[in-house]
């Protein structure tokens, strides 16, 4: 790979063989916000002279078995990419030489919460945090570390119908959250059980430059949801004493990530919960989550510049996009990122959100010339 950049492969323990690593045509591994991260491994086969198709992965690795991805940009740490079961073996075969191979399919370990639907008994007097922390549990197998922050309200019972994952996810909307698992940052760890909101902190990854020397961002585009963000509101009958719990809030109300709201509060739209979320006495979280996510109107799209970004792009994690004197720089909550390795190349492709702009005297400007936009009327935007 270009500038000292390294890419490894693990089965299981064992580390993939140079002779294996010749045979790596590509490798894609897509990452999404509460979504399987899959990898896709494509190696290139052959037949020997009686026909037999030699290097087919199936020979060496089982259905389940462990496969590791981990890169190494050129400062000699390896970041793990995804850490999980092979989930199946695609073929592409041809008679001629050169043009078949075998692709090993790759599922992260939240895999193995999504095989078996069951109807079990109600959780009583826990919180949607205890009752996560008792299924991430179920599979201390795979899962070590678990990073669960205490939420708020006791319900009398909570009911799992469904596989874990699908259940986990439903909880984790109920507490503007995401449930998801993260690879082990070491080699032979275990994967980490999360059940966390959107980070509040600022960037904390180094920031993608659109325009200017320092330029490391291509072929962006900006999208405006035109609906907009909304006021939520809930009321809810209490079964104790028949009153009423309302509640409502919007993104606005909740913080946003920069200076400038979508909408003046005055013209932002009242819409009511979700009727399959409203179904608890305090319906705070749920109201919490639905502004939370209508209120990420704008949405970027965009690559990577190869050899000009020193990190490896990750969900869940916020950045910061300068693009020039224009009211788009500013913090993104990346929610997919697209990595594909081949023998000369490594490339991010990359989606992210955001709530609000940014004052145009504050944003970053491109002392470089250069740098060009265009609007229109959709709302959408291209820098290139």
């Amino acid at each position: 790979m270009m500038a000292d950049m390294r890419f490894r492969i693990w089965f299981g323990d064992r580390a993939a063989s140079e002779d294996e690593l010749a045979r790596v045509e590509q490798i894609e591994v897509t990452q999404e916000m509460d979504a399987f991260w899959e990898a896709h491994v494509r190696m290139a086969l052959c037949l020997d002279e009686r026909g037999t198709w030699q290097h087919w992965p199936g020979d060496t690795a089982t259905p389940f078995s462990r496969v590791r991805i981990e890169l190494d940009l050129g400062d000699g740490r390896f970041v793990p990419l995804i850490d999980g079961p092979l989930a199946g073996v695609d073929a592409g075969l041809d008679a001629q030489p050169g043009r078949s191979t075998a692709t090993m399919v790759v599922r992260d370990d939240s895999a193995f919460l999504d095989r078996d639907e069951e109807a079990e008994r109600p959780f009583e007097n826990k919180s949607d945090s205890e009752v996560a922390d008792i299924l991430f549990g179920r599979f201390s197998q795979v899962i070590g570390e678990k990073r669960i922050p205490p939420t708020q309200g006791t319900p009398a019972t909570t009911t799992r119908r469904g596989t874990v994952l699908t259940f986990l996810r439903r909880l984790a909307r109920h507490n503007d959250r995401h449930a998801y698992v993260l690879p082990a940052e070491q080699q032979g760890g275990k994967s980490i059980g999360c059940f966390l909101p959107d980070p509040a902190d600022a960037a904390d990854l180094p920031a993608l430059v659109m325009i200017g020397i320092e330029r490391n961002l291509a072929d962006a585009e900006i999208t405006e949801d035109p609906r907009g963000p909304e006021r939520t509101r809930a009321r809810v009958l209490r079964v104790n004493d028949q009153g009423v719990t309302r509640f409502e809030t919007s993104a606005q109300d909740l913080g946003l990530m920069r200076d400038l709201p979508a909408q003046p509060a005055d013209l932002t739209p009242r819409r009511l919960l979700h009727p399959a979320d409203n179904h608890r006495e305090d319906p705070t979280a749920a109201v919490t989550g639905q502004a939370r996510r209508r209120g990420y109107v704008y949405k970027l799209r965009s690559r990577v510049v190869p050899g000009c970004y020193g990190a490896v792009l990750v969900p869940y994690r916020k950045v910061r996009v300068d693009a020039g004197a224009t009211p788009y720089s500013g913090d993104y909550l990346i929610t997919r990122v697209v990595h594909r390795i081949t023998p000369s190349l490594y490339t991010q492709e990359l989606e992210a959100k955001t709530d609000s702009t940014s004052s145009i005297s504050g944003a970053a400007v491109a002392e470089a010339l250069g740098g060009g936009l265009s609007v229109s009327v959709s709302a959408s935007v291209g820098i290139f």
